[in-house]
């Protein structure tokens, strides 16, 4: 650990004065691409991050595999920067093809060790592409972070696409999230309100509103037939990092959003909780809501970026 901090550290020092990239000695996936502007980009290119997985150049199969690193703005107050990961097949604006929205925001305990910014500890992401998503020869990905002021930024990684490659593409560097999913999928889970960026005002309670679903529920599993039996959301950090509680959810709520996009049977899919603002200081913060299915003991969460003021 001593010495990816010293060589993570000597990394930034170097990127903040003439832009260029060299991996740490434990990671080296794509240690020659840099954070470039994407679409709507604008400011200074003022992040960090790597692609821990696949490494660069290495054989993965036509899917099934897992992208794996993190990413932090330097100059995020509080948070690591990033309200959407998305990684393609090519470019966003170049005609590529979208593979897989990552889970981001996820823990990586060494990024935070490495800097000193306990705020980084929740800079991770972890995408995973589907089965045949990919065409066999050299292919490049190209993860995008999003953040709020800045815009979309990438970094890529090439990659050699091969139908007789192992699912898992390399196995995930120490510090690095596992894979979520074996076996039944994750439940479903969307926080509606507050949006993206919006504000909440301390002079009133506010009501978060979202719905969850599993998708292979039976009409009789979960609460009102959503599949799901709990939604908890925390604020500032993920559960498992310490973010605070803000409560369980109350579930059955009608949503006609769950409903039109995955039948009736969903139609009361709908959660609320009622949080009191003035509790929290004047800042910006993420959301976390974790949904767990009845059907498969699984969870999955929904991450929203927003801000408290008077």
């Amino acid at each position: 650990m001593r010495r990816f901090r010293h060589t993570l550290l000597a990394w930034l020092s170097v990127a903040a004065l003439v832009g260029a990239v060299s991996a740490p000695a434990a990671v080296s996936a794509d240690a020659f691409s840099t954070w470039t502007p994407g679409p709507g980009a604008a400011g200074d290119n003022t992040y960090a991050g790597f692609v821990d997985v696949p490494p660069a150049n290495s054989q993965v199969a036509t899917g099934n595999f897992e992208v794996a690193g993190w990413f932090v703005d330097t100059t995020a107050q509080g948070w690591a920067g990033a309200d959407d990961v998305q990684v393609f097949q090519g470019t966003m604006d170049g005609g590529g093809k979208m593979l897989a929205r990552a889970l981001f925001a996820q823990s990586r305990p060494d990024v935070a060790a490495a800097v000193g910014n306990p705020f980084w500890a929740a800079s991770g992401f972890t995408a995973t592409i589907p089965a045949g998503a990919l065409p066999t020869g050299g292919q490049t990905l190209s993860v995008y972070a999003h953040t709020p002021a800045k815009g979309w930024w990438y970094k890529q990684v090439q990659v050699n696409v091969s139908a007789t490659a192992a699912g898992s593409g390399a196995p995930a560097p120490a510090g690095a999230p596992a894979p979520t999913v074996q076996g039944a999928a994750l439940p479903i889970v969307v926080i509606e309100k507050p949006k993206d960026g919006e504000v909440v005002k301390t002079s009133s309670d506010y009501s978060i509103i979202g719905y969850a679903l599993d998708k292979n529920a039976s009409p009789n599993q979960g609460v009102a037939g959503s599949g799901i039996d709990r939604v908890q959301v925390y604020l500032g950090a993920e559960r498992e990092n310490n973010g605070t509680f803000l409560g369980e959810a109350d579930l059955g709520f009608s949503d006609s959003i769950p409903e039109g996009l995955y039948g009736s049977q969903f139609a009361s899919s709908g959660w609320r909780l009622t949080f009191k603002p003035t509790k929290f200081h004047v800042n910006t913060y993420l959301m976390f809501a974790y949904a767990r299915s009845a059907v498969s003991g699984k969870e999955d969460v929904a991450v929203r970026y927003f801000a408290i003021r008077d």
